[in-house]
């Protein structure tokens, strides 16, 4: 494997995922089960992205910016210095048995714990 060869990550994505299909192999389509996931965008690799989800209690509300970044620094990362999230919003496809949606995506540049200490001047 050359260097350009090796998994990365350049960003985390926060999207809603809209209902329980990643629950089960047969998804009912329940809409009732959607909650938000927050996901390491992991290049060159078929490996399953590291992520962290959010209790379906929190369903209609999106994780705060603060709940972000604690759960970037549980996958190991932290946004990267000046970086600001963007959002997108989409028409979700009909499919997982339910109609489609409106769904909205949102990307932060990120950097490993580490680098980000580093730039900070040390580890805290």
């Amino acid at each position: 494997m050359t260097a350009t060869d090796k998994p990365f990550v350049a960003h985390a994505q926060l999207h809603r995922l809209c209902c329980d299909y990643k629950d089960s192999r047969q998804p009912s389509g329940n809409r009732s089960r959607a909650r938000w996931e927050l996901y390491l965008v992991v290049y060159n690799t078929p490996e399953v992205w590291p992520a962290e989800t959010w209790p379906v209690s929190q369903r209609h509300q999106p994780p705060t910016a603060a709940e972000r970044t604690e759960a970037l620094a549980r996958l190991g990362y932290a946004p990267a210095p000046g970086a600001e999230w963007t959002w997108q919003e989409s028409e979700e496809p009909a499919y997982h048995g339910h109609p489609s949606g409106v769904s909205f995506l949102g990307t932060i540049d990120v950097v490993p714990l580490h680098q980000e200490q580093a730039a900070e001047g040390g580890a805290r």
